[in-house]
């Protein structure tokens, strides 16, 4: 163990390997003088036991003179460094001996000094920075050692993670295979009941009786239900499988906006409900798959109708936030095309809303007219936008309604031209 040699209450061991007694003699006597510190020297003269000495570690710090009778200094500490010793080693060297100075911190040497300079006042310094030179290349080593270890784990735990990953994906493929496959057999039999039963209420309603109607009537939205989620569970399977195919045509978004509100209106009539369509005047034409962008409508406007409270509005707007500048010649400043859908409905509680876009994450809000969720829509919807480049999300507050939000990006094409302003919503004449 290397000590510390500033403390004074510890008696520090030197090893001193010189073959020359008075050598020895005049060492002693200087380190003898050095005030605040106490030095036990074994003196070592041969060079056999001088490598024992070194190679036991017993001492502190060694004091080794570069010239012996049966080889050299240089010589043993090569030897010794080479059979791992550790010790702090200071050459004693003769008057201007440069190189061997040099040659002597190149095999190992903590420091040197040189003999007719053996002051008390030098020697306890030397000595001092030999022992913490040591200590903090120990430290460093340990501190090395353990980056390397630490390095090697993390290799080894990233190869693991590999495995692990490609596992999952292959466990996930077949998943979505299995789940492929089942949806696809079980589509079919339920479009068979849901079929018939509907078919039951149409031509045999006057002859059934109540209790009958209602079993069929819970046939009828039982199978419709299931066939939702079975259509669902393939979407999903298929778009996590890598397998989102777009069909991406220049397409008036405004216009495919509002034909999607129409067709909705009925289902809000039921309810009482009112779907409020506007946009500005001026929207640029978007890349997008029309019949995805239309999946993701049905499903927004959908959910609004379902959890919005009867006799209420539904606020549906498209939005081009650069609009003006577009209208005025510069079609770098609207980058994207606003989709909104905002309802009157309870809101969403905040800790509920990173549930709603995971597959079967749900907010705790109920339906108003006993709906049911497959919990997958919005986890489609946002796999579809994100699929054109966009972005789509929802800011809500409990009992102040929700606006669910979607970007597509406008592509920088100066041929996208911006159509006259006497045609639908959305269009425009580029000046």
């Amino acid at each position: 163990m290397t000590r510390d040699p500033s403390r004074s209450d510890e008696r520090l061991k030197i090893l001193l390997i010189d073959d020359d007694e008075l050598d020895y003699l005049t060492t002693r006597q200087a380190l003898s003088k050095v005030q605040g510190t106490l030095y036990d020297i074994t003196w070592v003269s041969h060079c056999d036991e001088a490598l024992a000495a070194l190679l036991r570690g017993e001492e502190d710090v060694c004091l080794l003179d570069y010239r012996l009778d049966e080889g050299t200094g240089l010589e043993i500490l090569q030897q010794a460094r080479s059979r791992g010793c550790a010790m702090p080693v200071i050459m004693l060297t003769g008057a201007a001996e440069r190189e061997v100075d040099m040659a002597a911190m190149d095999a190992g040497a903590d420091d040197y000094l040189v003999k007719g300079r053996l002051d008390p006042q030098l020697m306890e310094r030397t000595i001092r920075y030999a022992m913490d030179h040591k200590r903090n290349e120990q430290e460093l080593k340990r501190y090395a050692d353990t980056l390397e270890q630490s390095h090697r784990r993390l290799v080894q735990a990233h190869e693991t993670l590999a495995q692990q990953n490609a596992q999952l994906l292959r466990l996930n493929e077949e998943k979505n295979g299995f789940i492929g496959m089942a949806a696809h057999d079980l589509r079919n039999p339920l479009g068979v009941i849901l079929g018939y039963s509907d078919f039951m209420l149409m031509t045999h309603r006057q002859t059934l009786g109540k209790s009958e109607i209602e079993i069929i009537d819970m046939i009828k939205s039982s199978s419709k239900f299931m066939l939702s989620l079975i259509n669902d569970l393939l979407d999903i399977s298929t778009i996590e499988s890598g397998k989102l195919n777009l069909d991406l045509r220049s397409s008036d978004l405004a216009h495919l906006v509002e034909s999607n509100v129409r067709l909705n209106m009925v289902l809000a009539s039921r309810k009482g409900m009112t779907l409020t369509f506007e946009s500005d005047p001026c929207v640029p034409r978007v890349n997008v798959d029309a019949r995805k962008v239309e999946q993701v409508l049905n499903n927004l406007i959908s959910n609004a109708i379902n959890y919005a409270p009867p006799s209420t509005t539904i606020y549906i707007r498209v939005r081009h936030p650069g609009a003006l500048a577009a209208a005025n010649g510069d079609l770098t400043a609207g980058r994207e095309v606003l989709i909104t859908v905002e309802d009157e409905g309870p809101g969403i509680a905040a800790e509920d809303i990173d549930k709603l876009f995971r597959p079967f994450g749900r907010a705790r809000s109920v339906s108003t007219g006993g709906e049911r969720s497959t919990g997958l829509g919005l986890a489609i919807a946002r796999r579809i936008v994100e699929g054109h480049g966009g972005r789509i999300w929802v800011e809500s507050e409990l009992h102040r309604g929700s606006t669910f939000s979607v970007a597509f990006p406008v592509r920088d094409d100066a041929s996208q031209a911006l159509r006259p302003s006497s045609a639908p919503p959305g269009e425009c004449r580029r000046p």
